[in-house]
């Protein structure tokens, strides 16, 4: 029979009354993307420009996977992006996820960026340098747009990803013979709990038969596939700093396209060791043409700082005990299972229809039903396995899909932008991770709750949404006014503005200097209905829109 170590994390209950309100981060604009050919779901751009950028110098460009928006999203990241004048692009949902050009993903990109470019009042989104970003089924994305538009692409970025030259189900094989990445950086992540150990290989394959692909690699010790961590998201902030720094002319005067400077892998750089579990590096880092290793062995980085940082991240958790957690609900262990989630959580609301709870636990003996288990912990199925002791809880955090966290243990469904009434957007993803001790490291892992995207059972119900009259810069205190006719709380979200909600209130946050206006905002008012008697049914979501005048 398994056993299991219950570590659950208990809180005060709380009078959970007034529907939630999204805690978005802001993205000021927004444009429909334009479809092409036989693909003709609807489909979303939105941006972000930092309050303080009076020139974009490079774009970061995501559509929606999984990783995508909590890396953009990051408070840090922005932080970083804005000072080096990077903008953020974040398609929702995909409108081509592996960037097929043949299919025309490149002329839906220009159009949304030239879009994007006219109602932001940032014309210089047109020319702009782009890091394509994907995570996971996107990761060859990013490839496929420098392979596309290569004097464009500033670097590519394939997260929990994949090689540039790989050819699979989410890589076809479509480039032309004269179509490479040569002189463009690019960097490939990969966690522990992944196949960062072995996965390498293909990547050093890759160098020797390309040797003019600038190509690096992050092993992300302690870590999964699908959830970012501040720590990696920490080091492709530094990575795109260091892209800008080798890549782009000294001054662009606005207006002009810049010419991005050519890498050259062979003559400039740094070297390092691939990372082997629990293995010290084989050769010290050195700069290209005077590494002492088996350079066969080794990625390219920029310089000695780049080599030094990835040293340091790649070197943590080495020789520590692994430990298990997985998700509790019924009082036990939800089954693991051969399944890429490994874990299917149950949609059981509480008595609003939205809110429900989420517990985690160590495991004290290693489970069956996914083959992942015994291989993360090292130890066959049966075996006993420890955990960390002391203070530190497990975290349960959202990884996407429309739902925020109230507390420890309690989360709520909430409608937010990109996130359209279809099954795909309805899979709300989690993450329990623990940061382990002196003894043990990190675990995680993920799960997957599928929610219906409307309840069509019951009475119906229908949402009156007032005008909201134009507004001025930094205005505060602006009170929504919407209700349902079934007496029941309505909920809120920002399709698109420079704006942030507290309740049903509303306050204009600060909008980039160089912005055309007036700049639109638009809110959404939204009421998801019940599943539990008396049930109601989704209201259909009412929008309204207003300006912001100088």
């Amino acid at each position: 029979m398994r056993r299991y170590c219950l570590y659950f994390i208990f809180l005060s209950s709380l009078m959970l009354v007034d529907l939630p309100v999204a805690q978005a981060a802001v993205w000021q604009w927004s444009v429909a993307v334009k479809p092409a050919g036989t693909k003709r779901d609807p489909s979303r751009a939105f941006l972000w420009i930092s309050p303080n950028c009076k020139q974009v110098k490079a774009v970061i460009f995501a559509q929606n996977n999984m990783e995508e928006q909590s890396i953009l999203e990051d408070p840090q990241f922005r932080k970083e992006m804005g000072k080096l004048g990077v903008a953020e692009i974040w398609v929702s949902p995909a409108f081509n996820l592996k960037f097929l050009f043949n299919e025309g993903a490149g002329d839906q990109f220009n159009t949304l960026i030239n879009d994007l470019a006219d109602i932001s009042g940032y014309s210089e989104l047109k020319t702009a340098p782009v890091i394509p970003i994907g995570h996971s089924a996107a990761a060859s994305a990013p490839y496929y747009f420098g392979a596309w538009n290569p004097s464009r692409t500033l670097a590519c970025i394939s997260v929990s990803g994949q090689w540039p030259y790989v050819r699979n189900v989410f890589a076809p094989d479509i480039w032309r013979k004269d179509q490479s990445l040569d002189y463009i950086p690019c960097l490939e992540t990969m966690g522990e709990y992944e196949a960062a150990n072995t996965w390498s290989d293909e990547g050093l394959k890759e160098r020797q038969e390309h040797p003019l692909l600038p190509l690096s690699m992050l092993s992300n010790p302690a870590q999964g596939h699908f959830a970012a961590t501040p720590e990696k998201t920490g080091y492709l902030a530094f990575y795109i700093k260091k892209a800008m720094q080798y890549r782009l002319p000294k001054n662009v005067p606005l207006g002009t396209v810049p010419k991005l400077i050519d890498i050259d892998p062979t003559k400039t750089g740094w070297l390092v060791d691939k990372w082997r579990y629990n293995e010290l590096p084989a050769a010290d880092a050195a700069p290209v043409g005077r590494y002492n290793g088996d350079a066969s062995k080794a990625f390219w980085y920029f310089d000695e700082e780049t080599a030094r940082a990835t040293i340091t991240y790649q070197a943590k958790h080495r020789n520590q005990k692994p430990q298990l957690i997985g998700y509790v609900q019924h009082g036990g262990m939800v089954e693991q299972r051969n399944t890429h989630q490994q874990v299917n959580l149950k949609f059981e609301p509480e008595a609003d229809g939205i809110t429900f709870k989420l517990h985690a636990a160590f495991y004290d003996t290693v489970p069956g039903g996914s083959p992942r288990l015994p291989v993360w912990a090292g130890m066959p199925v049966g075996s006993a396995i420890g955990h960390a002791a002391g203070n530190i809880p497990i975290a349960i955090n959202r990884i996407t899909g429309p739902v925020i966290k109230i507390n420890d243990s309690t989360f709520r469904l909430s409608r937010q932008a990109g996130f359209w009434e279809n099954p795909h957007s309805y899979e709300l993803w989690f993450a329990a991770t623990h940061a382990g001790d002196a003894e043990y490291k990190p675990a995680v892992q993920q799960s997957q709750m599928l929610v219906p995207p409307h309840n069509t059972a019951g009475r119906e119900q229908h949402i009156t949404f007032l005008p909201v009259p134009n507004q001025k810069a930094h205005a505060k205190g602006i009170k929504l006014d919407a209700s349902s006719d079934a007496q029941v709380p309505v909920g809120f979200y920002i399709l698109e503005g420079p704006a942030e909600l507290s309740g049903n209130t509303l306050n204009i946050t600060a909008i980039p200097p160089c912005s055309r206006f007036p700049v639109k905002v638009t809110v959404v008012a939204w009421q998801y209905g019940n599943n539990r008697e008396p049930k109601l049914q989704t209201a259909i979501p009412v929008e309204q829109s207003f300006f912001i005048e100088k």
